[in-house]
């Protein structure tokens, strides 16, 4: 039996469940004061609930994203410094974390999450704080009745995902991936960089390449196999690997010799 209401449920019981987007952003500020307090624990806590592969897809759309070289180097300096942490202990990670390199990497993320912080805005006035929300102003009634619109409007959008995501489902498992290990080129803008090819579809593959090299964005990029270019766009980033989604699915016979390279 398909669970078509389930999606219904979830927005009809769960209205006030956090954006990806706002989580990540909160996570990002947890990070950041962790990091700024050289709270080791707290630094590990936080990396663990980040998905340093999704992060950047969570932020899609909100205006943080624009942000992923800082983002990214952020990330970088808060797992050197638990691995850091691992092998030379507390004082090791303090050392990693008090260059001024490090300060400055860390104070622009904490610059960045307070400015683009999701919840509401704290203000300092002659009588105290004063806490400005999104909703002040605004009466419950209207609230409550834009709310009922929202929900009413997401269940439908989300009953179409579902039969669009199962449509694409069945469409994934028609288009199987293939492991590969062949030497290939990325090429973003006016960089380029080699990397491994890792594995491929007709529809997008995934490539290993080091943390140096930074894809401009979600713009196109274009992997050169041999002499084969074929373009596409990145679709997510970590430390080691990007995925990325072909600008045009690419015919069996190409895939195939592909596939004949790497068994050679």
């Amino acid at each position: 039996m398909r669970l078509w209401f389930v999606p219904m449920l979830i927005v009809m019981t769960g209205p006030l469940r956090a954006d990806p987007a706002c989580e990540a952003v909160e996570t990002l500020g947890r990070l950041a004061t962790s990091v700024m307090a050289a709270d080791i624990g707290g630094a590990e806590r936080e990396l663990r609930r980040i998905k340093s592969d999704g992060v950047m897809w969570d932020l899609s759309g909100h205006p943080l994203a624009i942000h992923r070289r800082d983002i990214g180097a952020s990330l970088s300096l808060a797992t050197r410094a638990v691995e850091t942490a691992r092998m030379r202990g507390r004082a090791g990670a303090a050392a990693v974390l008090s260059t001024e390199d490090a300060r400055a990497t860390t104070g622009r993320l904490a610059t960045l999450v307070a400015r683009h912080a999701c919840g509401p805005v704290v203000t300092s006035g002659a009588r105290g704080d004063v806490r400005m929300g999104a909703l002040a102003g605004i009466s419950l009634s209207r609230i409550a009745g834009v709310g009922a619109g929202v929900m009413g409007a997401c269940t439908v959008l989300m009953l179409a995902a579902h039969v669009i995501g199962v449509r694409r489902g069945r469409n994934r498992r028609r288009v199987p991936r293939h492991a590969v290990d062949l030497p290939a080129r990325l090429r973003s803008g006016t960089a380029e960089t080699g990397t491994r090819l890792i594995d491929i579809s007709r529809h997008g593959a995934k490539l290993r390449l080091g943390p140096e090299f930074e894809p401009a964005g979600l713009k196109g990029v274009t992997i050169v196999l041999g002499d084969r270019r074929i373009g596409a766009t990145v679709q997510w980033r970590d430390r080691h690997h990007v995925g990325v989604q072909f600008l045009k699915s690419l015919p069996d016979e190409v895939v195939t010799p592909i596939l004949t390279m790497s068994e050679t």
